[in-house]
């Protein structure tokens, strides 16, 4: 009697978990593999910013009526804290009550920082007569911050936080970090990562100034 040998088949509930690994581990690598920053829209296409993807947000903002937040929620304002405008004025946070305000900590070596520079530049431009923005430079080489500050053309002032005593001050440990204070400076939503300039909007209009939306 003649034997025809068997052919095994391939079990194809192993082969399929290896490929799916294969797979994820080309496609990470692949991602890693560009070092290529990719330019923003900005003064003409002037800052590098990489990864592409920075101002995606880390979670999609909804105004909604729900979350408004009201004054008698608010967080006490921090201890004052001096510290030196870029123009070389002495100041401190005590300079922030009187209207609502954004207070925005950035670094020349965040890129995500980077990104949303120029989008919170185009909302000071819309409401920035109803909105106070400050920038942060928090524990930066005043050199490089301010070359970004200029690439990136915000117009808005900006303050200098060499030892990290206002980020400190506003409970700040991811950059970027965006406070958003009421008139009488007391934080009522801190933002801790990237933000569209939509983004932006939504929160000032749910949290420190209604009806900016509108604007």
């Amino acid at each position: 009697m003649t034997h025809t040998p068997r052919r095994c088949k391939p079990n194809n509930s192993r082969i399929r978990p290896v490929l799916a690994v294969l797979l994820t581990l080309l496609i990470v690598a692949s991602s890693c593999a560009s070092d290529e920053p990719v330019a923003i829209a900005t003064n003409d296409g002037g800052v590098l910013v990489k990864p592409p993807d920075v101002l995606d947000g880390d979670a999609p903002v909804e105004a909604t009526d729900a979350d408004a937040v009201d004054d008698a929620d608010a967080a006490p304002a921090p201890d004052v804290v001096d510290f030196t405008w870029f123009d070389g004025t002495p100041g401190s946070t005590a300079d922030f009550a009187g209207e609502p305000t954004v207070v925005n900590f950035w670094a020349s070596n965040c890129p995500p920082c980077v990104a949303e520079m120029p989008e919170f530049e185009s909302v000071y431009q819309a409401i920035g007569d109803r909105v106070s923005f400050v920038g942060v430079n928090v524990a930066d080489i005043r050199t490089e911050a301010d070359r970004l500050a200029d690439q990136t053309g915000v117009s808005y002032p900006l303050v200098e936080d060499p030892d990290s005593a206002v980020f400190r001050a506003y409970r700040g440990f991811v950059m970027p970090t965006t406070v958003f204070l009421n008139e009488t400076g007391q934080p009522v939503f801190t933002w801790s990562g990237v933000l569209t300039g939509e983004e932006l909007r939504i929160l000032i209009d749910r949290h420190i100034a209604p009806g900016s939306l509108d604007v």
